[in-house]
């Protein structure tokens, strides 16, 4: 394990936004991380997990703590045979999906394209036309921050729209998966297909942390945006995208402020002129506000 000092957090971010991290530290372990977990208690440091940071707006001026990476922790997808797999959390969801198609197991083919880590995944019940993480999950194995690694059940986890309360406080070492059986022909035309949708419907052309906003009950994130004449609105080098209104692209080298101050514009606006209240998908590490 290498604890490195002021690594700057843009580098590691969708975004491509963010300050530096007073402390960093890459894990490609699990005994990385209980290190990791040692090291921020003996200095009295607050740590922050973060995974292929695609979900992920850092402040400009950085953490003050100790950043904890799980990109390249427990890379691997066992195949068990019985239509299981075992998946470290390091893995990109997008290579699992791939993977399970090509095996001929269904239940993720609707999720590709989504970026970022099997860890994220699991902690924000990644999903995408009425597939989800929790559909295909048995279990996750999570370390607390003593270093004691517990193994939860789907039930135990306790997902929930972009949630997975059961997690809140753990770090995701890796998951199995419960799959069922079709043909590997279908599942990856079916990939092809939802990759072919998401470049025509979204923004793929500039650094984006995709979707901003959760769903709000009853409506779209995106229809509402719309409706309140925002795409296109800019703040800095910051704007909402004109071809979807959930996303907030780094256009012309924004600041991690720049995006921070439209999230809030949009959501302000959204509800003075239609009275939903938009919770930000995006997670924000370093923000007083």
């Amino acid at each position: 394990m290498k604890i490195e000092e002021n690594v700057l957090l843009k580098d590691y971010t969708s975004y491509k936004t963010g300050g530096p991290a007073k402390y960093f530290v890459m894990c490609y372990s699990t005994d990385d991380v209980r290190q990791a977990l040692k090291y921020a208690y003996d200095n009295n440091l607050d740590y922050e997990v973060i995974g292929g940071g695609s979900n992920l707006l850092v402040s400009d001026e950085g953490y003050n703590g100790l950043i904890i990476a799980t990109s390249k922790l427990n890379r691997y997808i066992i195949n068990y045979g019985n239509n299981i797999l075992k998946c470290g959390v390091g893995i990109n969801l997008a290579d699992l999906v791939y993977y399970a198609c090509s095996h001929g197991l269904a239940g993720m083919e609707a999720m590709a394209g989504i970026p970022g880590t099997l860890g994220g995944a699991v902690k924000m019940n990644a999903g995408a036309y009425n597939q989800e993480i929790k559909d295909t999950n048995i279990n996750a194995a999570l370390m607390d921050k003593n270093g004691n690694i517990v193994i939860k059940s789907n039930e135990e986890i306790g997902y929930g729209y972009r949630l997975s309360p059961g997690t809140n406080g753990y770090i995701v070492l890796w998951a199995e998966f419960l799959y069922n059986k079709s043909e590997s022909g279908i599942l990856l035309e079916k990939r092809k297909e939802i990759l072919e949708k998401r470049k025509e419907k979204q923004p793929l052309h500039k650094p984006s942390c995709g979707s901003v906003f959760k769903r709000p009950e009853g409506n779209y994130a995106g229809t509402l945006i719309e409706k309140c004449s925002l795409k296109g609105y800019r703040i800095g080098g910051a704007e909402v995208s004109v071809k979807h209104g959930n996303f907030i692209l780094n256009e012309d080298n924004a600041t991690s402020e720049d995006i921070y101050n439209l999230i809030k514009y949009v959501q302000e606006t959204v509800y003075n002129q239609t009275g939903y209240k938009l919770e930000p998908e995006v997670r924000m590490i370093g923000f007083k506000k």
